[in-house]
């Protein structure tokens, strides 16, 4: 069963940058139980544990714009044995700068054992009754996606922070705006949208620690460009090919490690 809802209201914008702080802080966050534990009808929250101890074991989660960057596919993977449900919210701003105005979507799937969903969410509002009329929100910037999965034995939270930009901006950067990653190119689509985000989890293991949340720019598209990871020590970048991962050669610049790649996809850095 499936319930949507959507609203929105002004909000100002230096709490969004609270918010990512708080992500880029934690990697993720667990929710507080709204009843004492043990309380019927509502799970524990899950300890807290680092995010190298748990890379593996969250969700991956991709956040795809249409080519008018009216709407985003939603898709979550790898969702973990033993969920029954799962709440998602995705809070975006929408509007000039200086004049923006905060809008979400929220829903919620009930699951029977299925470990992955997706869902096609509009940055709008839409009206059906003989046919579905469509209103489009415009200069859509950036935002965060929140899930919490549910289980018999407890709840998890995951926020990450998300940004949607135009190739015509890969020349600056496509980030989310934390200082910690971008991607840079000069040959992107000018007039295509690109969404970067951290994918709370990968789509597969690899060898090595994890050294900072990875990310991922969607759709993949190819472009030559380089990847920057903020950083003070030699490390590795993986590039994720669709079907394993690859390590590049990077360098050590003015507290940057950089690598060329040939498109934009999910990346990881490794200790």
């Amino acid at each position: 069963m499936k319930k949507n809802s959507v609203f929105s209201f002004r909000f100002p914008v230096f709490c969004f940058w609270l918010i990512l702080a708080t992500f880029v802080l934690s990697g993720c966050s667990l929710k507080q139980a709204e009843k004492p534990a043990g309380s019927q009808g509502q799970p524990s929250p899950m300890p807290t544990k680092p995010l190298e101890e748990t890379i593996f074991d969250r969700p991956f989660v991709s956040l795809e714009p249409t080519a008018d960057g009216h709407w985003v596919n939603l898709q979550v993977n790898k969702i973990k044995e033993g969920t029954k449900s799962i709440d998602y919210e995705l809070i975006y701003f929408a509007g000039d700068i200086g004049n923006q105005v905060e809008r979400g979507v929220a829903g919620s799937v009930e699951l029977k054992g299925e470990k992955s969903f997706t869902r096609k969410i509009l940055f709008g509002s839409e009206s059906c009754t003989v046919k579905c009329k469509y209103k489009f929100d415009e200069n859509i910037s950036e935002g965060v996606l929140t899930l919490k999965l549910r289980s018999e034995t407890g709840t998890e939270k995951f926020e990450s922070a998300f940004r949607l930009q135009k190739g015509s901006e890969a020349a600056e950067g496509l980030s989310i705006g934390d200082g910690n990653f971008k991607f840079v190119a000069k040959n992107l689509d000018k007039n295509s949208y690109f969404l970067t985000i951290s994918t709370i989890g990968v789509p597969k293991e690899f060898e090595g620690k994890i050294g900072a949340v990875p990310y991922g720019i969607f759709p993949s598209s190819s472009a030559k460009g380089e990847v920057f990871f903020k950083s003070n020590e030699e490390a590795a970048i993986l590039v994720w090919d669709g079907t394993k991962w690859l390590e590049t050669e990077s360098s050590l610049v003015d507290g940057w490690l950089r690598t060329s790649v040939q498109k934009t996809g999910i990346f990881v850095l490794t200790k």
